[in-house]
C-alpha cells in the first residue's frame, strides 16, 4: 500500500514543481483593442514586460485614415494598461496604434483596425 502511495505521489509532486516553474516565466507583449459603442471609439492596450521590475511607457493613438484623432498614455512597471474614448463617425475606418518602450528601448508598434458601424 505504501509503495502504491509513493508511486502516485511522485508524478503529482513533479507536476506541481513544473507548474510552479512555468508560472515564473513571463513573455513580453502588447495588445491593442478597439471597439465602438454607437459613435464612440473605445480604445485600450495592455502591455507586459518580461520582468515585473521593467519600466514600461505606452501611448495609444487613434487615427481616422492617416488623420490623428486622439491619444492617451500611461507608464508603470511590469504591466501597464492605457485606455480612452472619443467621438467618431459612422461608416469611417479607424486604426489604433500602441507605441511602447521597455526600459527605454522602443518596441515594434502593434496595430488594430475597425470601422464604426
Amino acid at each position: 500500500m505504501k509503495a502504491r502511495m509513493c508511486a502516485l505521489a511522485i508524478p503529482v509532486l513533479l507536476t506541481l514543481m513544473l507548474t510552479a516553474q512555468a508560472a515564473d516565466a513571463r513573455i513580453e507583449w502588447a495588445n491593442p483593442e478597439l471597439s465602438f459603442e454607437g459613435t464612440t471609439a473605445v480604445c485600450s492596450a495592455s502591455c507586459r514586460a518580461d520582468s515585473t521590475k521593467d519600466k514600461i511607457e505606452a501611448t495609444i493613438t487613434l487615427y481616422q485614415g492617416d488623420s490623428y484623432a486622439a491619444s492617451w498614455s500611461n507608464s508603470g512597471t511590469g504591466f501597464v494598461r492605457v485606455s480612452g474614448s472619443c467621438d467618431v463617425q459612422r461608416g469611417k475606418s479607424y486604426k489604433l496604434v500602441v507605441d511602447y518602450s521597455i526600459n527605454g528601448t522602443a518596441k515594434q508598434p502593434k496595430t488594430v483596425t475597425g470601422t464604426c458601424p
